[in-house]
């Protein structure tokens, strides 16, 4: 997928998309005209540093985007009337629908302060628009791209970690036990031990402490019990 910035105005905004870019995986980003990089589009870039460096920019839509597949543009306007034609925009969360079979996605930004114009918009196979404030709909550049891109990559699965085992019902009455025996060599009344047992049983269930948990409370308990070093 290509990320293509037409006439970006700000260099910070520019290193603000490589970062979001490198967030989700992408490195291709292309620059259409627009302000050149700066050392502000460095700092701002962090992680993204490698996409800024092998960006590239271009004279005119067509050529930024004259070996992908598809075109998408993005508006925060929703028009009416004889403009919709040019901006007939899909949620953004048909995205994945619109892209679907493509080898090779460009995903269009506009201007900071008006984004695509309706002749660039009628160069892109289809629209797509977040849905925002419509007494505020323009989105910060980085902004729009992280969101755009996050509903991208929504679909892919997480590498998870691995479950730790839940802990014996041997071991989680010896938990209790080590518990109740700090209780019962204490100051605590002998005539709430029964009860309180009941609700420390309860409430250790209810938490489901996996063995790493387990071993460290009782580590803690075992430290209470022996007291100061």
């Amino acid at each position: 997928m290509r990320i293509v910035l037409v006439e970006p105005q700000h260099p910070g905004n520019i290193g603000a998309v490589a970062r979001a870019m490198a967030n989700f995986g992408l490195n291709d980003l292309a620059m259409v005209k627009g302000c050149e990089l700066a050392d502000e589009s460095y700092a701002r870039s962090k992680s993204g540093r490698p996409v800024l460096e092998k960006s590239k920019r271009y004279s005119t839509i067509e050529e930024a985007i004259a070996d992908c597949d598809i075109a998408i543009g993005t508006s925060g306007i929703r028009p009416e009337g004889d403009k919709r034609w040019f901006r007939a925009p899909q949620d953004v969360k048909k995205i994945n629908e619109i892209i679907a079979d493509r080898e090779k996605p460009a995903l269009l930004f506009g201007r900071e302060n008006h984004g695509l114009y309706r002749e660039e918009l009628a160069l892109c196979e289809a629209t797509i628009t977040i849905p925002t404030n419509s007494n505020y709909p323009i989105l910060n550049l980085s902004h729009a791209v992280g969101i755009v891109l996050y509903e991208v990559k929504r679909d892919e699965k997480i590498k998870s970690l691995k479950k730790q085992k839940s802990v014996s019902q041997e071991e989680f009455e010896r938990l209790v036990d080590r518990i109740m025996d700090l209780l019962e060599n204490s100051s605590y009344p002998q005539r709430r031990l029964n009860r309180s047992r009941t609700t420390l049983r309860r409430l250790v269930s209810r938490g489901n402490p996996n063995v790493g948990e387990y071993e460290n409370l009782m580590g803690i308990f075992k430290a209470i019990k022996e007291g100061k070093r």
